[in-house]
């Protein structure tokens, strides 16, 4: 109940009580029968105005809040009415209340604090005042009541606000809160009201624009008085802004700050109720960011460049070291063949293909090694015939074990598990490797072992020698470049084993190896079962080539400028019946004899001295009478990505340098007709 209307019961209470006394007043001047007739409206009258100030009691009784009066005697103000629910909350009671002075039933300092409020309500004042007793938040309003232009009373109203108080201090808390934590980003913040003035912002924007005084006093300040001038083009700064919240739209861009810096800086309007309120800025300092993004580009422009350099490095090295080997191991093979040579001759010739062999052996690894570092090296995965291939690699490696008296045993695998993926090329250098390492490392008269073993998709090839070992400690240290076990005469330069383990890798596989010293090693590798198949390609070509079909009279043309080259494919087309070879020093000439003589094929060197040949194969792709003639590539450089280039050319073979003469001979065959 409000003072406003407490005040509107009292005077009618008051009103009542004067109509009473009036009628008395007649009563008398009135006879007995008329007097007894008043007196009973009197007593009905006084019934009624006792129920009204009882109902009127309990109503203030019943409320939430309190309903208060008070009047002042000397220095003191004395209650004359207190009650409310509100009351009892408090602690308090009408009866602890009524009657007396504040300083009679509260604490003394809270008492004081109290009087100055029930002072100015005396001498006029209309006040309101918060306080807080046993837990609860409460709102008192004084109220003077007026006679002649004095306070004769005044009436009081509270109102418990523990809720709102509460709520208040989650907002402050949460405030303060979402207040710690914008300071704790280190994005400056920043945000502005729609005349551009600050509403917030947090330290580290305060850090970001070198502000001197506390942030906080910012507050209210048009933005655009602090902001533009820290940038590094004023006026474009400022025009940007200004096109950026005439858009409304979000922006993300970056900005050249004073001083060399660079901020990232993020635009974005934020409403309410879908009404604009104003725009949210951050920033963020990636100066140094950018600086190492720099020196990132730089510093991957030099790795692109040291290994291009690297690769066009090797690529000369392969194309220079295999031309002379070329001739070196081709001629080899050709003397090797002759029967006329006598037996110390033959050692001559043994001893040249070993070495030449050796040194394409360790320029094949090391030039694997650095496909493989280069990320350079491709695999070509297909289903392999393990036993197939496994056979092929022991015929090749037998020669070399039986100088040792190393007898070789192979387990044959079972035919649904003879399937691999792999790239059969890579696949058979994998295996070549491991068993002539076996060979190698053996003692005489020693023995290796070949078994099989699968599980869970993986088909695992186990390669047991009888050797020296490896130390224990030593084991995985096999696996790295240029490894070379102590005390090991045996020729190489520790990669084969690093390439090995590097290939399979690629293709999907493992390896391992298990050693005791004294004893010998067991070299492993896994790689994934294919399902059975009749035959593969591979097979077919291999078949075709051993079966060439019978033709008539070939023409071939074979440009090269590197005579001995030249004269070792001469040597080995002796062998051929039915085939011409015509040569050409140049590309030029090459043409020239291709469109007079329109060879059945042309094998093609790639370095000549006027032009290479992929120029080479282009002018004769542009000329209707040699656009069909098969073109091979035959060229020294045994680089991945320049097999894949002439190939993806038009080239129909790639034949590397040194030449193998039964390879190039199937080669050669499956495009004679």
């Amino acid at each position: 109940m409000t003072p406003n209307v407490i005040m509107l019961v009292v005077l009618i209470a008051v009103t009542a009580l004067a109509a009473f006394a009036a009628c008395a007043i007649l009563s008398n001047r009135l006879g007995s029968s008329e007097q007894k007739k008043k007196f009973r409206k009197q007593t009905e009258l006084e019934t009624e105005i006792k129920k009204a100030k009882q109902d009127l009691l309990h109503t203030i009784q019943k409320q939430q809040g309190l309903t208060l009066k008070y009047v002042k005697s000397d220095d003191r103000y004395i209650h004359t009415l207190c009650e409310g629910e509100l009351l009892a909350k408090l602690g308090l009671s009408s009866e602890t209340v009524v009657g007396k002075d504040l300083r009679d039933f509260l604490p003394q300092n809270y008492a004081e604090e109290k009087l100055q409020s029930y002072r100015k309500a005396w001498e006029g004042e209309q006040v309101n005042y918060e306080q807080r007793l046993n837990g609860v938040d409460y709102l008192v309003s004084l109220r003077p009541v007026f006679e002649n232009g004095q306070v004769v009373e005044v009436i009081g109203s509270g109102v418990d606000i523990t809720p709102q108080k509460e709520h208040e201090k989650r907002l402050k808390e949460s405030f303060a809160l979402g207040r710690t934590l914008i300071d704790s980003l280190p994005l400056g913040i920043l945000v502005v009201d729609q005349e551009k003035k600050i509403i917030a912002i947090n330290e580290a924007c305060g850090k970001m624009f070198q502000l001197d005084q506390p942030i906080q006093s910012y507050m209210g300040k048009n933005v655009a008085d602090y902001h533009h001038v820290y940038f590094e083009h004023v006026e474009k700064e400022g025009k940007r802004v200004g096109e950026m919240i005439r858009n409304h739209q979000p922006v993300v861009d970056e900005v050249s700050f004073k001083g060399g810096r660079i901020l990232r800086r993020s635009y974005r309007p934020f409403y309410m109720e879908e009404e604009l309120k104003g725009h949210l800025w951050t920033f963020e300092d990636i100066t140094e960011r950018k600086r190492m993004e720099l020196a990132n580009r730089k510093a991957k422009e030099e790795a692109e460049k040291a290994n291009q350099a690297k690769s066009e490095f090797l690529s000369n090295m392969s194309h220079e070291l295999r031309t002379p080997l070329n001739g070196i191991l081709g001629f080899y093979q050709l003397l090797e063949l002759d029967e006329t040579l006598n037996d110390k001759q033959r050692g001559f010739v043994a001893e040249i293909g070993k070495g030449g062999r050796h040194l394409l052996e360790l320029i094949n690894e090391i030039l694997d090694l650095s496909r493989i570092e280069a990320g350079k090296l491709k695999i070509s995965p297909k289903r392999v015939n393990i036993n197939e291939l496994m056979k092929e690699c022991i015929d090749f490696t037998r020669p070399s074990a039986d100088q040792k008296g190393i007898h070789i045993s192979y387990q044959e695998n079972a035919a649904t598990d003879q399937y691999v993926v792999a790239d059969p090329v890579r696949l058979r250098q994998i295996i070549l490797n491991l068993v002539d390492n076996a060979i190698k490392y053996n003692r005489d008269n020693g023995e290796i072992l070949i078994e099989y073993t699968s599980q869970e998709g993986f088909l695992s090839v186990h390669i047991k020698d009888t050797g020296i070992g490896i130390p224990k400690e030593k084991q995985d240290e096999v696996f790295e470049p240029f490894y070379r076990i102590d005390h090991s005469s045996v020729e190489g330069a520790g990669i084969g084993l690093s390439v090995v383990k590097r290939l399979l890798a690629l293709m999907g596989g493992r390896m391992g190896v298990e050693s005791e010293m004294g004893k010998g090693s067991d070299f492993w590798f896994s790689l994934p079962l294919a399902n059975h198949h009749e035959g593969s390609k591979e097979d077919t070509i291999v078949q075709d080539a051993k079966n060439p079909q019978k033709r008539e009279r070939t023409k071939v043309l074979y440009i090269e400028d590197n005579l001995a080259n030249m004269q070792l494919v001469h040597e080995i087309f002796e062998t051929f019946e039915g085939v011409s070879l015509n040569s050409a020093l140049t590309g030029a000439e090459g043409i020239k004899a291709a469109r007079e003589q329109l060879p059945d094929v042309i094998l093609c060197d790639l370095h000549l001295p006027d032009v290479s040949g992929f120029e080479v194969l282009k002018a004769l792709k542009a000329n209707p009478k040699t656009a069909d003639i098969p073109i091979l590539a035959v060229s020294a450089n045994a680089m991945e990505e320049n097999i894949h280039r002439a190939l993806e050319a038009g080239f129909l073979e790639y034949i590397t340098k040194p030449l193998d003469i039964a390879s190039f001979i199937q080669q050669i065959s499956k495009h004679l007709v």
